[in-house]
């Protein structure tokens, strides 16, 4: 009993000294970094010949103990754009980063963000041939986005986080089907957590 006693007192000191060796800056970035793994919901374009489509997003934030959100968002969704008499889907993705506020209150926490970046999307060309055919050319281009969140999240374990959030937006620049008559609207459902 002695010879255990005394040969696990090495072991009780050394995992002491680690506790009080640990980095405050690792410890703070463990606590503050959170990376959702997965909102998904729809988006509407509120644009005439383009549909809504469904969005998956992703975002990596950092959350300071003043409550300050910083925010980077890559988001991927569609819609489906009638040209003519045709139909077809298109690719589009925002690249967004911002800044905003986080309400805690307990296990309830409610946030407002603003962000702006880059949407990418593709314009396509229909073109009937000589022949009859139809020829389908994409052009690729981009347009700078403002987009407005409001949402909440609520705390099941510590770190891990269930969350709604609602957003709406408008472009600093018009292009193209996109206009700033109508705002684009869309609502995301997920679970955050801290990122280590």
């Amino acid at each position: 009993m002695v010879v255990l006693t005394v040969s696990s007192l090495p072991l009780a000191v050394f995992a002491q000294d680690l506790a009080i060796e640990q980095d405050p800056i690792e410890e703070s970035l463990r606590d503050r970094l959170f990376m959702p793994s997965i909102q998904m919901g729809f988006m509407e374009h509120n644009v005439p010949n383009l549909d809504a489509g469904l969005i998956i997003q992703t975002a990596l934030e950092y959350r300071t103990k003043r409550n300050i959100i910083f925010r980077v968002n890559y988001d991927d969704f569609s819609g489906r754009l009638d040209i003519e008499r045709y139909s077809a889907k298109i690719p589009l993705v925002e690249a967004l980063g911002g800044m905003g506020y986080r309400y805690t209150h307990k296990k309830h926490n409610v946030f407002a963000l603003v962000q702006t970046g880059l949407r990418f999307y593709e314009v396509p060309r229909i073109e009937e041939l000589e022949d009859g055919s139809i020829a389908v050319r994409q052009d690729d281009r981009d347009l700078m986005p403002m987009r407005y969140t409001v949402g909440y999240e609520f705390e099941f374990e510590p770190g891990l986080y269930l969350n709604v959030e609602a957003f709406t937006g408008h472009f600093i620049e018009p292009l193209d089907y996109w206009s700033n008559d109508r705002p684009f609207f869309g609502m995301t459902f997920g679970i955050s957590a801290s990122l280590f």
